[in-house]
Parts: structure tokens; sequence; C-alpha cells
């Protein structure tokens, strides 16, 4: 499989888009949700459950990890139909997802802020450190280009015929849920499964192709273009 390069990088997609929500539903399914969006409710909820916070960060890390191949295995899909858009939400995707699941360490640092300083102090720690002008930088070009970049994708493989025209609406207001709702298990959840129900389908189809169809892009439909009468066969019919 390693020395063919058409059957590796279509098992790594197949794999990528099908593992991704799934590790991702996972993590949120196994974080120990605070009660309020506040960082002292936060810290309370690491504190009360280390070893299952713990445990979230990791599966959040390679879910978001998994993203990155999943969305350069839609590109490729999407190329041949709609070259331009595949390619534009391909850059932004992997902008945002080259950074995304390193930002999980920070659960451990705030996971040893909770466990050993007094509540009010780890409070004032992790809220001086993400109200720097960086921090807000750093997040903006992560979710900013993570969410777009996707969802721009899934829009250039409904017009390469790949999925349905709902994929798009699903994969964006999964992300937008959970940061719409500031926390909780439920919009978290619901979120991871409305990215899966645009994905999986995906994957199982890469994993069921052939690798010429593979190779050739050949998941959904080609958009070719009329091709234009030579000029001057068109003077000489005038």
């Amino acid at each position: 499989m390693l020395s063919d390069p058409r059957r590796f990088s279509r098992i790594v997609a197949a794999v990528a888009l099908i593992l991704a929500p799934i590790i991702t539903l996972a993590g949120m399914l196994a974080t120990p949700w605070e009660d309020e969006a506040t960082t002292a409710s936060y810290h309370d909820a690491l504190a009360a459950h280390p070893g299952q916070a713990g445990i979230a960060a990791l599966l959040l890390h390679f879910g978001y990890l998994l993203l990155l191949p999943a969305a350069l295995g839609i590109m490729h899909l999407a190329r041949r139909s709609t070259p331009k858009v595949a390619h534009i939400g391909g850059v932004l995707a992997v902008i945002g997802l080259a950074t995304l699941p390193g930002l999980l360490v920070t659960d451990y640092y705030d996971l040893a802020l909770a466990q050993n300083l007094p509540r009010a102090e780890s409070v004032k720690i992790a809220d001086d450190a993400a109200s720097h002008w960086t921090a807000a930088v750093l997040l903006a070009s992560t979710i900013a280009p993570m969410f777009f970049g996707l969802v721009t994708l899934l829009v250039a493989a409904f017009r390469a015929g790949v999925v349905k025209f709902w994929a798009p609406i699903a994969v964006a207001v999964g992300w937008i849920l959970p940061f719409a709702s500031g926390t909780g298990l439920v919009p978290a959840a619901a979120g991871a499964v409305l990215i899966g129900v645009a994905l999986l389908p995906i994957g199982i189809k890469v994993a069921r192709m052939s690798d010429q169809a593979w190779a050739e892009g050949a998941a959904g439909r080609v958009r070719t273009k009329r091709a234009k009468a030579p000029k001057m066969a068109v003077e000489s019919a005038a």
C-alpha cells in the first residue's frame, strides 16, 4: 500500500473522513462540561473530573487532526469539477486545521491551574492569558479559516456531485451550534453529529471506489465547458 500513491492517499482520505467525526463526537461526549460559560465554572468541572478532562482533550486533538487529511480528500474529489472553489476551500481549511489540534494543549494548563491554585487565582491567570490581543488573533486565524474552508469545500463537493445540497449546511450548523450556545453537552454533541452526517458518506464513498476512480477524482460529475468554434471557422461560415 505504501508503494502505491493512489491507494495510499485514498485509504488515508477514507479513514480520516470516517474517523474524524466519530472521534470528535467521542471527545465531546467525554468532556466534563461546565454548568455555565464562565472560567470559574470551567475550572470547577476540570478539577472535579481530571482524568475525564484529559481523555476528552486527547480525543478532540486526534479528531481535529484527522479533519486535515479529510479536508484534503474532499478537495481532491472536487478539484476537477470546481477547481477554484475547491482550492480556495482547501487553502483556508489547511490554515485553520493545521493549528486547531494544537489548541487542545491549553486544556492541560487549565487543568493544572484548576487543581493546584485557589479558584480566584486560577481564573485570573487563565483570563489574563486569554485577554492578550495576540491570543485573539491566534484564535481568529484558526477558527475562521477552518470554518469557511470546510464549508467552502463542501460547497465545491456539492457542485461536483459528491454530496447533497444539505452537506455544507450541516457542517456550518455543526460548527456554529457549540460556539453559539457557549457550553453544554447537547449542542456540542449535536454539532459533531451534523458534521459526521456530512463527512461519513463521503468517507464510505471513497473507501468503496477504485484506485483509478480516486486518481481521476471521479466520485461525482465532471463539469465540462462547451468548446468554442474557432474564430476562422465562424467567419468562413458567415
